[in-house]
């Protein structure tokens, strides 16, 4: 049954995973255009610059759909938890997840790359903001749901392997609140810049190529860093690792101090 759940999130490890991935693809597009500029080979109007946009725009979907399908799957989990165990231990569930993500995610920037439908960004801008303001609600509403439920396990007879699911349910949307609320903080922040940027600067979205776009890197650099580092330290393996480390330093100590303490004991008697 143990085994069985930790095939179940496999799904949200692909998800995690197809997320930053994006970030990464966002983080490798900065890097190859502050590199070229450096170089002076692209400057602020260049056929590079527009051809790395598309880069861009792919890791800024791959984000955004991995992210939100991470909510899914909890949702998912939480709706069926008695039949969820079941019918989601296997691989067919993850790889239709990376089909649907990389095709939403494939079209989504070609039609903003290639201007296919009018105010497209406008509208994939507002997705983004909407999207991370949902998916923390979603997950703290999850949380107390299967709170609730777990609570009153006793009075449902709840059977067992329904237990480890809603503690499963639990443990994992906890893990992934801190992301939600850094995202949602971010955005804010992404919100304010470019309130000031239209209000106070009369510069349009998109277009402000003063020492404020740098206030943007900075803000998506610290997204994607405290992504990483976030479910880096929170996860189960890294928290075993170091406690691990911690146990042996202290049961070679122990036995150190039995050892000595049985000579001093033997050499006592032999006095």
């Amino acid at each position: 049954m143990i085994s069985a759940l930790r095939k179940c999130a496999l799904t949200v490890i692909v998800a995690l995973f197809i997320a930053a991935f994006g970030n990464l693809v966002g983080a490798l597009h900065r890097l190859i255009l502050v590199a070229a500029r450096i170089c002076c080979i692209a400057q602020l109007d260049t056929p590079l610059v527009h051809d790395l946009v598309l880069l861009q725009v792919v890791g800024v979907y791959l984000w955004l759909f991995g992210w939100i399908f991470v909510i899914i799957e909890r949702a998912v989990a939480t709706v069926f938890t008695g039949s969820y165990e079941r019918k989601c231990a296997g691989y067919t569930i993850p790889a239709i997840l990376c089909g649907i993500v990389i095709t939403l995610s494939s079209v989504s920037a070609c039609v903003s790359r290639f201007r296919l439908i009018d105010n497209f960004d406008l509208f994939a801008m507002f997705v983004q903001i909407a999207g991370v303001v949902i998916c923390l609600l979603a997950l703290i509403a999850i949380i107390l749901y299967n709170k609730t439920v777990y609570q009153a396990r006793h009075d449902t007879m709840m059977q067992l392997r329904n237990r480890y699911q809603l503690d499963e349910n639990i443990r994992g949307s906890r893990y992934l609140i801190p992301v939600a609320a850094n995202n949602v903080l971010t955005k804010a922040v992404y919100v304010l810049l470019m309130a000031y940027s239209i209000y106070f600067t009369d510069i349009p979205i998109g277009h402000d190529t003063t020492h404020l776009s740098h206030a943007y890197d900075l803000l998506f650099a610290y997204e994607r860093i405290f992504f990483v580092l976030a479910l880096t330290i929170r996860s189960e393996k890294f928290d075993h690792f170091l406690k691990r480390k911690k146990r042996i330093t202290n049961a070679i100590h122990n036995q150190e101090t039995a050892v000595s303490s049985h000579f001093t004991n033997l050499k006592t008697l032999w006095a």
